[in-house]
């Protein structure tokens, strides 16, 4: 049974002929993808035949071993174009993310619907997939304890930002009204506000640079925060 960070992943997974579940681990999220009839069928990769291992043990247990094929291998370079047309890529940074997207141009191209959830480098992920093709169509957060997941939904086109903040605090999720974008901001001020601390106190040249670029940051979080919540 899946439930918070790894449901709202499957959840944002539209229904699919076949998806890729990269960098699998323990292939939960295809598993409860087949069964519930989300995903026809699933091919999953994973650099580490450990992590490999325990999702086919998973899959044997659970009856699917006709539906969900295992692939060692690095990223998507285990999946041939046309075999999919849903790619998750879930629990990675989002440049290790954006590198796995880049090296496999021929899958992305006959894919039609990207799930991401980055663990750190949101911002320079949703700003590498504007700036190369794709657009995000939904976005959704999930909070687990004090830490707040990004799950973004992209796909194929093009895309409007009119500010560099909305690579930060995505605009999708302040268009839809996502019911944690009041503590996900209030989470950033604070956070920021701690790191202009701890830089200030540090009294180089290097540290005041970076807390100038903080601080700026900074205003451009409050200001969001007060046009969405005024």
């Amino acid at each position: 049974m899946l439930k918070g960070r790894l449901l709202a992943i499957a959840n944002a997974v539209p229904p699919s002929r076949a998806i890729a579940d990269i960098g699998t681990d323990h292939g939960l999220v295809p598993v409860w993808l087949v069964t519930n009839g989300i995903a026809q069928k699933a091919i999953i990769t994973d650099i580490s035949p450990g992590s490999l291992a325990k999702a086919e043990s998973l899959i044997k247990q659970e009856g699917l071993a006709d539906k969900i094929e295992p692939r060692l291998g690095d990223g998507l370079l285990p999946v041939k174009p046309g075999e999919v047309d849903t790619i998750v890529i879930a629990g990675m940074g989002g440049m290790l993310i954006k590198s796995i997207l880049e090296s496999a141009p021929y899958v992305t191209a006959r894919a039609e619907t990207f799930v991401l959830q980055p663990m750190t480098a949101q911002s320079m992920l949703r700003k590498w997939l504007n700036e190369n093709g794709y657009a995000i169509v939904d976005e959704i957060l999930v909070r687990e304890g004090s830490r707040f997941y990004e799950i973004i939904t992209a796909a194929h086109g093009s895309q409007y930002i009119s500010d560099e903040i909305y690579y930060d605090i995505s605009y999708m999720l302040i268009k839809k009204k996502d019911p944690l974008l009041k503590d996900f901001i209030r989470h950033k001020i604070e956070r920021t506000t701690d790191i202009i601390l701890h830089l200030e106190k540090q009294d180089t040249k290097n540290s005041e640079y970076a807390a100038r670029e903080f601080r700026r940051k900074l205003l451009q979080y409050k200001e969001v925060y007060r046009w969405v919540f005024r």
